[in-house]
């Protein structure tokens, strides 16, 4: 929750530590979270909805804005597997947030979380058919409230239409879902 203290300064009243806001546009301050989860226990649900409130603050804040306009690979602004987009667009189709399955551009991540558990090493998936997206507890269970706005902003993206190689590589680090994903977690690490 945002509270105007004078003209063009806001303070996030949710958070724990300090956030500039002087250079971001209406719609970082007002986007939003809409997220249902799916037969989770109660400490995995109070860390989701932890979890949905760093996401929110980070991307409310103009140090998120500056990372993902910034963000570079091999030297040019710009995000692997970026379909066709600038850092700015992207910036700006995280802040419509028309998901591809709820296009409508709402300023809010729609999503669902469902948990499985497996004993491998992907942390969630989702399927470009579903609005849900899926945590493997072996991870939720043991991550904390911060390392999971990485994988819930990672998933997210993909909801928005991008994606990145299956296999690794270098390149995959730098890839929307998991560059932004990885400044998500930086940045939520001050809250």
């Amino acid at each position: 929750m945002l509270k105007k203290i004078r003209a063009n300064t806001f303070v996030a009243t949710t958070v724990l530590a300090p956030v500039t806001y002087a250079s971001v546009p209406t719609l970082a301050l007002t986007w939003d979270t809409n997220v249902n989860t799916v037969s989770m226990t109660s400490s995995q649900e109070a860390k989701i909805q932890r979890a949905e409130e760093k996401i929110k603050a980070v991307v409310a804040s103009s140090t998120f804005r500056s990372r993902v306009l910034n963000h570079t690979y091999r030297g040019v602004k710009k995000f692997v597997d970026n379909n066709g987009l600038t850092n700015s667009q992207i910036y700006y189709k995280i802040l419509y947030a028309a998901e591809k399955l709820q296009p409508s551009k709402n300023n809010t991540m729609d999503m669902g979380i469902k948990t499985y558990y497996e004993n491998s090493n992907t942390v969630g998936w989702t399927s470009t058919g579903s609005t849900y997206i899926n945590m493997n507890t072996k991870f939720l269970n043991n991550y904390t409230s911060t390392n999971v706005t990485r994988n819930m902003m990672h998933e997210w993206l993909h909801k928005l239409g991008f994606s990145h190689a299956v296999s690794y590589s270098t390149s995959r680090d730098y890839s929307v879902p998991y560059g932004i994903g990885r400044i998500m977690e930086e940045l939520a690490a001050n809250y």
